[in-house]
């Protein structure tokens, strides 16, 4: 009958919306802190002044996450790739004035040199 309801329907019904209504803020939650993090996110360099390091942020160098092709993207192909080392496995690009070190094919660090290029290893 159309206006019938089984005893065992209401309290069935209002548990799954619940558990549904949970996991639907507990996604929403997750989005918005990916989010604010890819929204805030920019490259760690460590800068070597009097031989201790501190970490400084600038723009314009690759970010943790970027994948390999979205650097060569934007900045070209590198100077020199050196060959990866390792499990998981890291490699490093080398540019005019940075390095990027990726953990697999994304970005983990993005280091920028300071003096000339003969200083590099």
């Amino acid at each position: 009958m159309p206006g019938k309801r089984n005893a065992s329907t209401p309290t069935q019904n209002i548990s799954t919306r619940c558990r549904s209504t949970v996991r639907n803020a507990a996604g929403a939650l997750a989005l918005a802190l990916l989010g604010a993090t890819i929204a805030t996110a920019s490259a760690d360099i460590l800068n070597s002044p009097d031989g201790g390091f501190t970490v400084k942020e600038r723009e314009g160098v690759p970010t943790r996450g970027e994948s390999q092709s979205a650097v060569i993207r934007q900045h070209g192909e590198p100077d020199k790739r050196h060959t990866t080392v390792g499990d998981p496995p890291i490699t490093r690009w080398d540019y005019a004035d940075f390095s990027v070190i990726f953990e697999g094919e994304y970005v983990l660090h993005s280091a920028v040199r300071n003096g000339s290029r003969a200083d590099r290893p």
